[in-house]
């Protein structure tokens, strides 16, 4: 998805709260701008740590030099604060899975629950009035379109994210267009999406 705003708008820099080089290769193509969090202890690799200043972290970037901030998010980037003429458009992977459509699935753990309840309140509250501040929203299927307006009372029109092939495609790969027609087919879907386990430590996820 970023890759193809990208494309899109090729002069637009990339804010993030932490960037680890060795892991995202591709942000090479964006002049990426990270957040006081990108110095604190081990935040290049367990962002999920600091969970709790993610909201601050995002609300300290300053957009008054921008027509158009687009949001890429599942937890706090919506809830950047921009100038009544910026346009801001939050692309919304889902709204915050550990806050409300997952919540049962991180907090499991009775005692963890229970200590983490005053933290888990605060950030309920701060994303329900985060999620306020963009102008329009984008749903990337019709379930999180039901989740947003479910949660947050907004509504959003749905834009699947883009499919970016390899410029090998199957086809190439088995060989004439031909051979590819008379190969027997089978009935099938293909999901593909982040494989990680839940941070039963934390409890926190982006």
């Amino acid at each position: 998805m970023l890759l193809a705003l990208h494309q899109l708008f090729p002069q637009a820099p990339l804010f993030t709260s932490v960037y680890n080089r060795e892991k995202a290769p591709w942000a090479k193509v964006f002049e990426v701008k990270t957040s006081f969090l990108q110095k604190f202890p081990k935040a290049q690799t367990s962002h999920e740590l600091y969970a709790p200043l993610m909201p601050l972290a995002f609300e300290n970037f300053d957009f008054d030099d921008y027509d158009l901030v687009i949001s890429v998010t599942s937890e706090a980037a919506k809830g950047v604060i921009t100038k009544p003429t910026t346009r801001h458009i939050c692309y919304c992977l889902t709204p915050t899975r550990y806050l409300w459509s997952g919540y049962k699935d991180y907090f499991k753990s009775p005692l963890f629950k229970l200590l983490t309840k005053p933290l888990v309140s605060y950030l309920r509250s701060w994303d329900k009035i985060a999620a306020q501040r963009p102008d329009d929203y984008i749903a990337i299927s019709t379930e999180v379109q039901d989740r947003i307006k479910r949660y947050y009372g907004r509504d959003s029109e749905v834009i699947y994210p883009p499919l970016m092939m390899d410029a090998h495609d199957s086809r190439s790969e088995r060989g004439s267009p031909q051979t590819a027609k008379n190969e027997a087919t089978e009935d099938y879907f293909l999901i593909v999406s982040r494989l990680t386990n839940f941070y039963k430590k934390s409890g926190y996820c982006d």
